[in-house]
């Protein structure tokens, strides 16, 4: 048995005995390549599952809709590592009750998927064992490397060269599950905090507050940049930013539902080198 059809089983046994009112997953998109939400509410719809290594999106963001877990039932939802990290942090930001998830985790390891262990007993505290193999350094990109090389003024325009593509969708807000705010800031208008312009300041003030703030919050899922039509790469700057937030305080995002958030808590020991 395929590890798509263990799960197409595993789909229809939640659904069928009511364990779960949905399970969130893949399904063909509109190209080869890609792949879709899939939001199941019956056994038959699962004939609809697809899981293979074209699933990269992060789903978690879709926990976080008005209204999904307000009756107090049960979801179930697909997720590699990066997705069950966010899940923590949500809980930790008291946006979700994780008792209320079930969690089918998978990785992708090259042309493979496999299950994440722990899953098929549905024992979270496994499944969050099991990403610690991801932690607690983050990955080196060789394009943060090259960046790092330049000196202040070529970095701040090599980022304003960047960030001047910025339409102003906000695609990426969209894809990114850790921004689940109902009114965004940059929808305030009174008082307007970030200008709503797509143009050098606007694009600058909008990129730069929120890559600040996603620090310590961002699981490097990549929702943003496959998000932005005008192929930004947003995941960097967020990328940089952990690295940041890990040698400073060592906070590796979502590694536990209890982790506070690193810009929303104080130690005593916390590192102070901002005060001159």
């Amino acid at each position: 048995m395929t590890i798509q059809e263990k799960y197409k089983a595993r789909v229809k046994e939640l659904l069928s005995t009511g364990a779960v009112k949905m399970v969130i997953g893949y399904k063909p998109g509109s190209t080869a390549e890609r792949r879709r939400p899939l939001f199941m509410r019956s056994p038959e719809e699962a004939d609809q599952l697809v899981l293979d290594t074209a699933c990269i999106a992060n789903l978690a963001g879709y926990l976080v809709a008005e209204g999904l877990l307000s009756d107090d039932k049960r979801v179930g939802i697909f997720l590699k590592p990066d997705g069950i990290r966010s899940i923590n942090i949500l809980a930790a930001e008291a946006q979700l009750n994780i008792d209320q998830i079930v969690v089918l985790g998978f990785d992708i390891d090259g042309q493979e998927v496999n299950a994440l262990e722990g899953e098929s007993a549905g024992d979270f505290s496994a499944l969050i064992e099991s990403i610690k193999d991801h932690a607690p350094e983050a990955p080196r990109n060789p394009l943060i490397e090259q960046i790092e090389q330049m000196n202040p003024i070529q970095r701040f325009d090599f980022w304003q060269t960047e960030f001047s593509r910025c339409i102003k969708c906000y695609a990426c807000r969209q894809a990114c599950p850790m921004c689940y705010c109902r009114r965004c800031i940059v929808d305030s208008n009174q008082p307007q905090w970030i200008n709503t312009s797509s143009h050098t300041l606007g694009n600058l003030e909008w990129n730069i507050i929120r890559a600040f703030h996603l620090s310590g919050r961002c699981v490097g899922c990549g929702n943003c940049d496959r998000a932005c039509p005008v192929n930004i790469p947003l995941r960097l700057i967020n990328a940089r930013m952990g690295q940041e937030v890990l040698g400073a305080f060592d906070h590796f995002a979502g590694m536990s539902e209890t982790q506070e958030p690193v810009l929303a808590s104080f130690k005593k020991d916390d590192s102070e080198t901002f005060i001159l």
